[in-house]
């Protein structure tokens, strides 16, 4: 009996530390653009050309010519090394914030990173607006 108590004793010990280990906070002040962008929920994949890596937590799509948003991971991403491979996951014909990941390659390991939030830019000097503001 007592060798239960302890072994259930330590599942819930360690489910615990699990749980607190992967539970996210809050994004950090930055990435809270509301008020200043215009927010979306998707983007339409076929349309999306190439990205750009801004931060730890953030990434700019071009879509067609002139069309650029910015997503805003819920978490930052683990290894900040050039060179890694980054893509996104396939969902269909959409990219929706809240639901589809971004996709780092590092190998040999693979991870997945939420899009927490899909926010519009307006052209190429609002990109650059945004970069210098995030890397302050």
């Amino acid at each position: 009996m007592k060798t239960m108590i302890k072994v259930f004793s330590i599942s819930v010990l360690l489910i615990m530390a699990v749980s607190c280990a992967t539970t996210m906070g809050p994004l950090p002040e930055k990435y809270k653009l509301d008020d200043d962008l215009e927010t979306i929920d998707s983007i339409f994949t076929f349309k999306v050309s190439s990205w750009e890596q801004v931060d730890n937590q953030s990434i700019i799509l071009r879509a067609d010519w002139n069309d650029y948003y910015l997503l805003i991971l819920r978490r930052p991403i683990n290894r900040m090394v050039s060179g890694l491979s980054i893509g996104i996951s396939g969902t269909g014909s959409s990219i929706v914030s809240g639901f589809d990941k971004i996709v780092v390659k590092d190998t040999p390991f693979t991870e997945y990173y939420t899009i927490e939030k899909i926010y519009k830019l307006k052209g190429k000097d609002h990109v650059k607006e945004i970069k210098e503001q995030l890397h302050k």
